[in-house]
């Protein structure tokens, strides 16, 4: 006599092989419960702009939903409020200036950086007939800058690296977007912007009214340590690794990609956020890929990867030059775990 088997076997079984089939189908891919997928809040550092289409790449590619989660992009106000709205759980992820959730881990927030996206791309930026001829020239004049940003933050250090009085250069509070407008108006003497980002949008705001701008890397003048990361919190590291693993290969599948592909990933940026200047957004991209998001040992070791002699020399200077409150190390502010190698 032929058994009949038990129904809850053979759901098991459908369980079992669906499992099997969903692994084979996206191998060395690490998910969450496919099932039912994970929400997660990723808050930029900014404005969305051309550099940002990485993780746009990843939502519209499903480089987020195979690994398990249901993403929401959101923009930023600055590096300080994206560390801040991780910190108090209004985000899971973010990216954000390094140096800035440095200072507000010495500060008492436990955020930490899974992956570098290139050293700092901040360039101070005036117009040709102001006169600046050298960096102590900063010194007496008006800066367009609005607290909460990561230049609020750096600027002071990059003068006492320089020898400049901070103290004497005229802050002039605007807020961020209004910055490059303001120095084309000639309402501030000089500006701290991201290349990549605001940098671009200065340069093509200036050349619309036929003036042209100076600029200055940062990293070029004392400043050459890592820029800006993917951030998460202690506590996601600690009790939900597959979820911060899952956001940091999914972004970095995006960055590759877009990287291979930077046509179509400008398209899908302007696709969600169609309201973006098409040639602004192209620039910024290129620029993004080109200059800042793919250093030397992100060819070498892994997109995302952290050389330890650099964070070290990150966190060194941050310790020596920022506002911290207490000296951190580096080992407790960064992590190259979820990097694929």
């Amino acid at each position: 006599m032929k058994l009949r088997q038990s129904p809850f076997l053979l759901i098991a079984r459908a369980f079992t092989l669906a499992a099997i089939m969903a692994t084979a189908e996206f191998p060395g891919v690490v998910r969450l419960n496919a099932a039912e997928p994970t929400a997660v809040t990723i808050r930029q550092d900014f404005i969305i702009g051309g550099k940002h289409a990485p993780w746009f790449v990843a939502l519209e590619k499903g480089f987020y939903a195979k690994r398990g989660l249901a993403a929401t992009i959101q923009a930023g106000s600055g590096s300080a409020d994206t560390v801040r709205a991780i910190a108090a759980g209004s985000a899971d992820f973010g990216f954000a200036d390094m140096s800035t959730a440095i200072v507000a881990r010495s500060r008492g927030t436990p955020v930490v950086t899974l992956a570098q996206l290139g050293y700092v791309p901040t360039t101070i930026m005036w117009r040709e007939d102001t006169n600046i001829k050298k960096l102590k020239d900063l010194e007496g004049k008006s800066w367009a800058i609005s607290p909460g940003q990561a230049q609020w933050f750096l600027m002071p250090a990059y003068c006492r690296i320089n020898k400049i009085d901070f103290k004497a250069i005229k802050i002039q509070e605007t807020a961020a977007p209004l910055q490059p407008a303001a120095l084309v108006a000639r309402r501030a003497d000089f500006i701290v912007m991201y290349r990549a980002s605001n940098d671009e949008v200065a340069e093509l705001a200036a050349a619309k009214q036929g003036i042209k701008l100076n600029r200055i890397w940062m990293k070029d003048t004392g400043l050459d340590i890592y820029g800006s990361g993917l951030i998460a919190k202690d506590d996601d590291i600690k009790r939900r690794p597959d979820l911060v693993r899952a956001y940091v290969e999914a972004t970095m599948e995006g960055l590759r990609y877009t990287r291979d592909h930077q046509e179509e990933s400008l398209q899908i940026l302007l696709k969600h956020k169609p309201e973006l200047d098409q040639a602004l957004t192209t620039l910024q991209l290129r620029n993004a890929l080109t200059e800042v998001m793919l250093p030397p040992e992100s060819v070498q070791s892994g997109l995302g990867f952290m050389k330890p002699d650099i964070m070290e020399k990150t966190v060194r200077v941050v310790n020596e030059f920022f506002d911290v409150a207490r000296k951190v190390t580096a080992k407790e502010v960064y992590t190259n775990q979820f990097i694929k190698r």
